[in-house]
């Protein structure tokens, strides 16, 4: 845990402290015997099998399809069964085919074994008992103790990454894990069905219900796989432009590192954070419609052709605004060049009317630009940039962007 933050580090400790402590009293409370080792073994096996395919999230952390089964053991063996098999497949499964360090294992084993606390908790207090070969269970108990099971798993994990990366809990959980909200309930009745099946009819009748839980997993899979390749294609994009103007190579991937940390810096929500970032990567999309001898021009522009190139905004937004995904990045891109005074470009917005993403981006284009070279001129100093930017607040630059921005130059520099 060297490499973690004290706060997270203790998060972490406190965590799996509280998990296995739990555990291991409601293991002590009714000291099983074989028939429920049995069963361990049957539903920890049934979990390692899911848990050695998890699905990486686009900002850190995993997800698998164990959930059905824990919550099959649960309903049908109870909370020391499940407990044990989601922990047999946090070590065996996750942990070996990952080879996660050891406390990101017993984390994972931890928080499963919390969740499965807080579904065993809401599901008796709203009447459902063990499933027998004769009973069933509350519909709403199954509802609710299946989301309060999602909600302290997803948490417990979304806290962990936040505290990693210094931002809200709340927002980490929007971005990486709001979306499987909807698919973690449409599997409740699939886990209820399994452990109706265990107890009616036998174990062996339960690994039918393996096939639609790969068929789960593959529509997950190819999710994932979907935003991963949205993200390839923005790349693409801004390295076509890129590859048009030599001076300005590698400036869409300064402007992302640069924009997210001064939107962190702004306490910015990562939902937000994330159109910037589309945005910073694709800001300058519209220079595709301006002619080569213009961008590549080694004297200054004449105003027939500063006018030319003040249309790359509009241009942008057009092509932009053709995937629906980048509809919100569109309007920032379009904005970018607009001034805090009302002097830009190319609706002449002033102050607060400017999307606060535009002003990150027009603060941190001007910095990297005026840190490049250019055809008509040497790279500035960073000191002669900040001063600039120092001067031009309040004007050009929102004042509380260029102080944001400012400190993530400071940290950077030390």
């Amino acid at each position: 845990m060297g490499t973690l933050s004290r706060r997270l580090s203790l998060y972490t400790a406190i965590l799996i402290g509280a998990g296995w402590l739990i555990l291991i009293y409601l293991t002590w409370s009714i000291l099983p015997g074989w028939g429920l080792l049995r069963e361990i073994l049957f539903w920890g096996t049934l979990c390692v099998a899911m848990e050695l395919f998890p699905i990486a999230l686009p900002r850190g952390g995993l997800i698998t399809l164990g959930f059905p089964i824990i919550y099959a053991a649960l309903l049908s063996s109870g909370p020391v069964v499940a407990g044990w098999a989601a922990v047999c497949g946090a070590l065996l499964g996750v942990g070996l085919s990952k080879r996660l360090p050891l406390y990101k294992v017993f984390f994972n084993g931890a928080q499963l074994v919390l969740s499965i606390s807080a579904a065993w908790v809401i599901y008796r207090w709203m009447g459902g008992v063990l499933i027998t070969s004769g009973s069933l269970a509350p519909f709403l108990a199954i509802i609710a103790s299946a989301l309060a099971y999602f909600l302290v798993n997803t948490f417990s994990v979304s806290t962990a990454i936040a505290f990693q990366e210094k931002t809200s809990p709340l927002d980490m959980w929007l971005v990486n894990f709001k979306w499987a909200m909807p698919n973690y309930l449409a599997q409740t009745p699939l886990g209820f069905l399994m452990a109706l099946i265990y107890k009616w009819i036998s174990w062996w009748a339960v690994l039918f219900f393996l096939f639609p839980l790969f068929v789960a997993y593959y529509a997950y899979r190819l999710y994932m796989d979907m935003r991963r390749q949205h993200l390839s294609t923005i790349q693409a994009l801004a390295a076509a432009v890129e590859a048009r103007d030599p001076y300005t190579e590698k400036h869409s991937e300064r402007m992302v590192e640069y924009t997210a940390a001064t939107a962190r810096e702004l306490g910015l929500s990562m939902s937000t954070a994330e159109v910037i970032r589309y945005a910073a990567i694709l800001h300058d999309i519209g220079k595709i419609g301006i002619d080569d001898r213009i961008l590549g021009k080694q004297n200054g522009l004449t105003p027939e052709e500063w006018t030319k190139i003040r249309k790359h905004p509009g241009i942008g937004k057009d092509i932009l605004t053709q995937i629906n995904s980048l509809n919100k990045a569109s309007e920032l891109v379009y904005s970018h060049h607009e001034r805090y005074d009302g002097k830009g470009y190319p609706s002449k917005l002033k102050g607060e009317d400017i999307p606060i993403g535009a002003r990150i981006l027009a603060v941190i284009d001007a910095y990297d630009a005026m840190t490049s070279r250019r055809p008509y001129r040497p790279a500035h100093s960073a000191k002669e940039a900040i001063d600039e930017l120092k001067e031009k607040a309040g004007a050009q630059f929102d004042g509380k962007v260029v102080e944001a921005f400012l400190k993530v130059l400071n940290r950077h520099a030390t």
